[in-house]
């Protein structure tokens, strides 16, 4: 067997040139694929990339030693139809991109499987008392008799829950509790404002105004009360004590006497009809409240506010006249024309229906 023998060839042949480049290639892809199996470095995008685009073997060569690295190795990344359609555009074929697919399903399903961590427990904060609290507490205060005590939990259940009806209620209350009456009165009306159908409210308002003196008052508002709830024992009993009072009370009307009066019979004292009652707000005893029109002309000049209308009430509960005296110009107009539209019940003196006074108040915010 001869031996070839390189130092008779010449080095500048073209088959011999080959031979020393593939030779020199073949070494470095061992040596390249020894070192990265001592060192287990997975393979990145880049890495494979880069691998695709290097011009010293062929394509096919390219893919076939990229796989097997794929395989021994294992890849850094997912596979994305994004990332799959890069490497396809780079030039790798169905068997490394199998390949790449393979070792990206076990990494997917290596996150999945991995537990998730331990939530740590977040310190919860301490609630603070709620309006139900204070409320509760004034409500005992109140049954103690400190009322002032009770006012105060009152107000700060009043504070964290300003629609909450038994709160005013009840300070209202605490306030008649410490006679102060015009305070009890303020908020027996916010909550009929909040809760029209509360007899009870009525009832207490109505017993206010009787300790302030407003007679008349008290009649209306015991007489809504039983309206709303005819087991309202105390506002019945109530209402006919002071019903019996006023009748009772009302002025008798005597025929003056002539000169000659003693020449000619004498007429009989007859009893005068009792003069009209004046049962002060209005709006809680209506059977029907009409609501005013905002004129288009008032809400362009942003005339707002309250209007009073003082009515008089005839035997039926009819409006017979109505008159605003208080609030915008632009606003008297309409006011007083949905008072006359409003329909009250009739005011009872004993057995006898008798004409009421009084006033309704309308309040224009922006819109009605």
């Amino acid at each position: 067997m001869k031996l070839l023998n390189l130092s008779r060839i010449k080095l500048t042949h073209p088959r011999v040139l080959s031979i020393f480049a593939l030779a020199s290639l073949m070494f470095s892809l061992t040596l390249f694929s020894q070192l990265g199996q001592a060192q287990q470095a997975q393979l990145s995008l880049a890495d494979i990339l880069i691998g695709l685009r290097s011009k010293k073997v062929t394509l096919d060569e390219r893919n076939k030693l990229l796989s097997g690295a794929v395989i021994e190795r294992g890849i850094t990344f997912s596979l994305t139809p994004e990332i799959e359609t890069e490497l396809v555009g780079t030039g790798a074929n169905r068997e490394l991109v199998e390949a790449i697919r393979r070792k990206s399903e076990k990494i997917i399903a290596a996150v999945a499987s991995k537990p998730d961590p331990a939530p740590v427990p977040a310190a919860t904060p301490t609630p603070g008392p709620d309006y139900a609290f204070f409320r509760k507490r004034a409500d005992e205060n109140n049954f103690k008799g400190e009322f002032a005590l009770a006012v105060e939990d009152y107000n700060k259940a009043i504070e964290l829950n300003p629609k909450d009806a038994a709160s005013y209620l009840n300070r209202g209350r605490a306030y008649s509790g410490k006679k102060n009456y015009d305070l009890a009165i303020l908020d027996y009306n916010k909550t009929i404002e909040l809760n029209p159908q509360d007899s009870t409210a009525y009832f207490n308002r109505g017993d206010a105004y009787e300790k302030k003196g407003n007679v008349q008052q008290a009649v209306g508002d015991y007489q809504k009360a039983v309206g709303l709830d005819a087991g309202n024992e105390p506002a019945k009993n109530n209402l006919k004590r002071l019903q019996n009072e006023l009748a009772k009370n009302s002025p008798k009307q005597k025929i003056q006497e002539s000169p000659v009066a003693s020449e000619s019979p004498k007429m009989p004292e007859t009893s005068a009809a009792p003069k009209s009652v004046d049962l002060g707000q209005l709006n809680g005893l209506a059977l029907k409240l009409a609501m005013p029109v905002y004129p288009e002309i008032a809400q362009k000049l942003n005339a707002q506010g309250k209007v009073t209308v003082q009515i008089m009430l005839d035997e039926e509960g009819k409006v017979i006249s109505a008159k605003a005296t208080n609030g915008s110009t632009l606003l008297r107009s309409p006011s007083e024309e949905a008072a006359r539209k409003s329909r009250f019940k009739p005011t009872m003196v004993g057995n006898q229906a008798v004409k009421a006074t009084g006033f309704i108040t309308y309040n224009f915010i922006d819109k009605m």
